[in-house]
């Protein structure tokens, strides 16, 4: 497959160009995200503590951008900034960066390697490949999320009750001798979702705002271009995936030895724990830092991964003459 020609992809130009080897939708989706996450991990660390402050207590929890950077500067202050402490707001990014690797390349690589033996699909095929591709990449993935989750959400436990992992391979080899290797695909349910909705939402959102801006007559294909189609891929995933993203990290995050602990038997016990003691707004619990983290990140993952494209395809063509 990694050598098969590719026609289109949700990142190409309406031109015509030279056809891509598979393998660049790959490699370009999983580095695209990857690059990304290295800037956006700090807020994704506060969006994780947002979600759980309250948990289940019914008491009102500050919310709004101002909320977001308050946490923000406590965290650095309280825990700082480095990955190595096993705290601090960059503690966890060898879990994400792991993720990425995994869900990323494949979500990516797949949905265009689709796109380009079904080019004429319409947006709700699209919308259907994306669910699929998204959800079978999560599942993959899981065990990277939950060591992700546990490691950005150790700060808000008591000293004595953190886990302390040194990083993504710490935190598997863990996780599986400690609680049994099936604890690594604890959440997976509201995991899986919320990547079927980011992918259905992001993929195709993105392929249209760009086919539109560059089909208007008045946009080139740049990065002034790639910067407004994802900001609009960035806004549709983050209004789609709030609520299910509190759940995952929710399940991932509890432990059912501390006493008086939240403790859930399924996701739709959290849903249903939540919106009793919280409300229906307990569900957009950190919606404030997912906005302020997940545009900001969408939109350097597109402008990353067209980087990267280019990039190859220039090497590609200098190969070739």
């Amino acid at each position: 497959m990694a050598g098969t020609p590719s026609a289109s992809s949700s990142s190409s130009s309406s031109s015509p160009r030279r056809r891509d080897p598979y393998w660049f939708m790959y490699a370009a989706g999983g580095l695209g995200e990857m690059a990304a996450c290295v800037f956006s991990h700090p807020l994704d660390v506060v969006k994780v503590r947002c979600q759980l402050k309250g948990e289940l207590s019914g008491a009102k929890v500050p919310a709004g951008l101002a909320n977001v950077f308050r946490t923000l500067s406590s965290i650095a202050r309280a825990e700082g900034v480095s990955h190595f402490g096993r705290s601090g707001l960059y503690y966890g990014l060898s879990a994400s960066l792991g993720r990425q690797a995994v869900f990323s390349t494949l979500r990516h690589g797949t949905y265009n390697v689709a796109r380009d033996q079904r080019p004429d699909m319409n947006l709700l095929q699209q919308i259907v490949v994306a669910i699929c591709i998204g959800g079978v990449s999560a599942f993959v993935a899981n065990p990277c999320d939950v060591t992700l989750v546990r490691m950005q959400a150790d700060g808000h436990w008591p000293k004595g009750s953190r886990r302390g992992y040194s990083g993504l391979f710490d935190g598997l080899r863990r996780t599986a001798a400690e609680e049994g290797i099936v604890t690594l695909w604890r959440g997976c349910t509201p995991t899986v979702l919320r990547a079927c909705l980011v992918t259905a939402a992001q993929l195709p959102s993105y392929g249209l705002a760009k086919s539109w801006l560059l089909s208007s007559g008045h946009f080139a294909d740049s990065t002034g271009t790639h910067f407004l189609a994802s900001t609009c891929s960035g806004l549709v995933a983050t209004v789609v995936t709030c609520p299910v993203d509190v759940v995952k990290t929710r399940i991932m995050n509890m432990q059912k030895s501390i006493v008086g602990a939240a403790i859930y038997t399924s996701p739709l016990d959290c849903v249903w724990q939540t919106v009793r003691t919280e409300g229906p707004l307990g569900l957009y619990k950190g919606f404030g830092p997912t906005f302020v983290r997940q545009t900001p990140h969408t939109i350097l993952l597109w402008m990353f991964q067209e980087q990267i494209l280019r990039f190859l395809r220039d090497r590609r063509i200098a190969e070739q003459v």
